[in-house]
């Protein structure tokens, strides 16, 4: 007679269940936490990772008064549980997120035996409702200031890189000019992005969508500036083109006109430009015919208009009349705190422009922050490219920048100046703007860990550290 018991692989059932259940738990959107009678954490899925923005490993094991006490949760729907002994569902702030969840309980033999908690993250849906409901209350005034709120984000994806309260003034100010067509005079020293900040008030300008021509005073010849800025008509002066040619004046018409280095603008051209400005008008070199334009004019310049006034180096009405808004950039040395997102901008650019993966060390990037930068912008960009071209290692410190560079160590660190704040201080003082600077633009510790390359828990622990409340 045939034995037809069939043999269990219990080891192996039990495996493949599990699998199964973990992948069930896996595929849900909504979060799901599963704790002993204690508050232990047992299982930890997938969408609970994404939502509360820690790892199921670094809270698997732990009890939930832990994860409390460590300010990952402001509170617990599964302590709650264990203190009422039924289902809970509240609000909770989890990691800067909103999030609401519900804990019910599981019972064996009369005794709480698990309690599993779905969650989900509302702040979308509540910063949509606040959207909603701001654009239903607020006035036209204060849409306007809502968009000037946006500055930052509208600089950056200008490429306009900086985090000192200066720029920030500027900026703001920029975005109200932007929308009129009051005539705008930019100063600051070479370097500092005066092209870069006329091209971004053009963007944002009414006329964003017509041309924008740059004419650079001081690189064009004397004797060809005239025709270069108002055309000239066939036939005007030996070796002109026969058909004659457009100004870029004319060009520019209904767009903006940017006039770069107009100090370097020869005094006979300057009583052309006033009457282009007054009158709204040219003639071409060699005719006779009045052409009207509309143009909205920007000039920028290195050199103090001022000064060359009194002495009598540039007309004084046509100083007047460019000098409505004037908007004057300082140096990078007066506003240190736009050199390290400089710095990491532009490592960030060559790097993968030449399909590098280099860093610099903290050392390096003080001794960077205590120079002068004379050159302002273009100087921090130059030196960045060089540095990454020229260095073996990945790793950029502070030797690289005295062996790649022209510079001494005494151009750098200004001994008579040093107020002897101690080297931890610098750096935790610089890691702790860097930290508010991020929080301010990020939703949660997840989303600042992400841009970082942090675990989410490095993140929490520096605040803990330098003593800063993690909200969003």
């Amino acid at each position: 007679m045939k034995d037809h018991r069939i043999i269990i692989d219990y080891e192996n059932l039990y495996k493949d269940l599990l699998d199964e259940f973990n992948a069930i738990l896996d595929s849900s959107d909504d979060g799901i936490h599963i704790t002993d009678g204690k508050g232990v954490t047992l299982k930890f899925n997938k969408a609970c990772e994404r939502i509360d923005g820690v790892k199921a490993d670094y809270v698997i094991g732990k009890n939930m008064e832990e994860l409390v006490a460590e300010g990952i949760y402001s509170e617990s729907v599964a302590l709650a549980v264990i203190k009422e002994k039924k289902q809970i569902s509240m609000l909770q702030k989890v990691n800067g997120k909103e999030v609401i969840g519900t804990g019910t309980p599981i019972f064996k033999n009369g005794e709480l035996y698990r309690i599993v908690i779905n969650s989900r993250d509302i702040t979308e849906l509540n910063q949509l409702n606040r959207s909603l409901e701001e654009e239903r209350l607020i006035s036209k005034k204060y849409k306007q200031e809502l968009e000037l709120m946006s500055s930052r984000d509208k600089a950056i994806s200008s490429d306009i890189i900086y985090n000192s309260e200066k720029m920030d003034k500027i900026i703001n100010l920029t975005l109200k000019v932007a929308k009129v067509d009051s005539t705008v005079l930019i100063e600051g020293e070479s370097g500092v992005g005066k092209g870069v900040l006329s091209s971004f008030l053009h963007k944002n300008s009414l006329r964003f969508n017509k041309p924008f021509i740059k004419i650079d005073c001081g690189a064009i010849p004397e004797n060809l500036l005239e025709s270069e800025l108002f055309g000239y008509e066939k036939g005007s002066f030996t070796g002109a083109d026969k058909e004659g040619k457009v100004g870029l004046i004319q060009l520019a018409n209904e767009g903006t006109l940017f006039l770069d280095e107009i100090g370097e603008l020869p005094l006979n051209l300057q009583v052309k430009l006033l009457n282009v400005i007054q009158n709204k008008q040219i003639t071409k070199v060699g005719g006779t015919t009045v052409i009207p334009v509309d143009i909205r004019i920007i000039a920028a310049t290195n050199r103090n208009l001022a000064e060359m006034v009194k002495n009598k180096e540039f007309r004084e009405d046509l100083y007047y009349r460019l000098n409505v808004i004037p908007i004057n950039i300082p140096p990078l040395r007066e506003r240190k705190e736009d050199i390290p997102p400089l710095i990491s901008y532009f490592l960030t650019v060559f790097n993968k422009k030449y399909n590098y993966n280099k860093t610099i060390t903290p050392e390096a990037l003080k001794i960077l922050i205590n120079y002068d930068w004379p050159g302002n912008i273009r100087e921090v960009e130059n030196l960045i490219e060089r540095l990454l071209v020229t260095t073996s290692n990945e790793i950029i410190d502070k030797q690289d920048i005295l062996e790649h560079t022209t510079f001494s160590i005494h151009d750098f660190i200004k001994l008579d100046s040093y107020d002897g704040t101690s080297y931890k201080n610098i750096i935790n003082n610089f890691e702790k703007k860097l930290l508010l600077d991020l929080r301010s633009k990020c939703t949660s510790t997840a989303e600042m860990a992400e841009i970082l390359k942090l675990d989410p828990s490095t993140i929490r622990k520096k605040f803990k550290k330098l003593n800063i409340k993690l909200e969003f």
